[in-house]
């Protein structure tokens, strides 16, 4: 493997996932908004509070609307899919593509230009996976839609294609690169997410957590879920006992 494209690759998907959109966005729409000060969330039922101090997509929802949460998700996306996308059009045979996606990760969570205070990736993991597999994509995010919906777990329909893109990978190709990447990804995101994982586990430890309509509102999928709640094996049990 050429080493030098090898850094070329790594450095231009570091440097273009260092790109906060999230921040420009906010920038623009709320000039007096603070676009790194932490997301907070007053619980209605318990008074408590769910922070985050996350500058990706889940913050630009939530300081600027649901409509330019998903127009700054869709950029965080394509900070992965084109410098990836490049280097397989470019190098189809050679792994470049994946340093490539694995670095813009690691710009989004860790940026340069912004004191490597970033995202949780979520988006831009998507972007690369798109460029690795996009079956698999649809498969795996159908799948948590699915899962999620029936158990009216609003998380679930988030995650759980993230997670379970590991096995799909394996089984579909058997390659120990493509894999490594897709754990590598899961890595990051979750090694990103402790500090709302904590807070988490701290609200649970005391009773005060959030029911799921009110998750759903912070990370812009509030529609989807009031959708989905119909659908539940939770909602339909009651329903029935009801009658």
């Amino acid at each position: 493997m050429n080493i030098l494209i090898g850094l070329i690759a790594a450095l231009s998907g570091y440097l273009v996932g260092s790109i906060s959109f999230s921040r420009i966005l906010i920038s623009i729409r709320a000039p007096g908004e603070d676009a790194s000060a932490p997301i907070k969330h007053t619980i209605s039922s318990s008074g408590a509070v769910f922070e985050s101090s996350s500058t990706g997509a889940t913050a630009a929802g939530f300081k600027l609307g649901t409509k330019y949460g998903c127009f700054a998700s869709i950029l965080d996306i394509l900070k992965a899919v084109i410098p990836s996308l490049i280097f397989k059009l470019w190098k189809p045979d050679m792994p470049f593509y994946l340093i490539a996606a694995s670095l813009a990760i690691v710009g989004h969570n860790y940026p340069i230009y912004y004191k490597f205070k970033g995202g949780r990736g979520l988006s831009t993991i998507l972007g690369g996976f798109l460029i690795l597999d996009w079956v698999g994509v649809i498969v795996t995010n159908t799948v948590g839609f699915l899962l999620g919906g029936l158990l009216g777990e609003v998380v679930l329909i988030r995650w759980t294609g993230l997670v379970l893109m590991i096995p799909w990978i394996w089984f579909r190709t058997y390659d120990p690169l493509k894999l490594g990447y897709v754990i590598f990804a899961n890595l990051l995101f979750w090694l990103a997410m402790l500090p709302e994982l904590k807070n988490f586990f701290q609200l649970r430890k005391t009773g005060e957590l959030p029911d799921e309509q009110e998750v759903a509102d912070f990370l812009g999928m509030g529609s989807v879920y009031r959708v989905i709640k119909r659908f539940s094996i939770a909602n339909l049990f009651k329903k029935n006992k009801d009658e």
